[in-house]
């Protein structure tokens, strides 16, 4: 089987998996904006905001199952998508501008966090000696 074959035969299951999900479609909307309700009143709380997403996501999977769990999130992931070049149209950038920006953050976020990791480890070492 060729690349051209693969694509074709990943194409199909994608659109059947497509047409599977589609009658939770209008479900998976009414969940999706329900989360962003609840969980968005916490914005303030930045560090909380991923603990309840995740104990939403668990909740879906546990009391409606794996297929439910999947329109849910590909519900989300539309929401984000659309979200982000909302964003980027009302302050005048690319779409690539706004996620190059959340990834700066993040990169240096991450950077941010090794540097203290070493300093963490200096102090430690530094105790250690007699």
């Amino acid at each position: 089987m060729d690349d051209k074959d693969e694509r074709r035969q990943w194409l199909m299951e994608v659109h059947a998996e497509r047409d599977r999900l589609l009658p939770l479609r209008s479900e998976a909307t009414r969940t999706t904006i329900g989360m962003l309700r609840g969980n968005a009143a916490h914005a303030s709380q930045p560090d909380l905001v991923p603990y309840l997403n995740l104990t939403y996501l668990m909740a879906v999977k546990e009391g409606r199952g794996e297929d439910e769990l999947m329109a849910f999130a590909l519900s989300l992931a539309n929401w984000a998508v659309s979200a982000v070049v909302d964003l980027a149209q009302h302050t005048n950038r690319t779409v690539e501008q706004v996620l190059d920006s959340y990834e700066t953050a993040i990169m240096a976020a991450a950077e941010a966090e090794a540097e203290a990791d070493e300093e963490d480890r200096a102090d430690q070492a530094d105790e250690e000696q007699p």
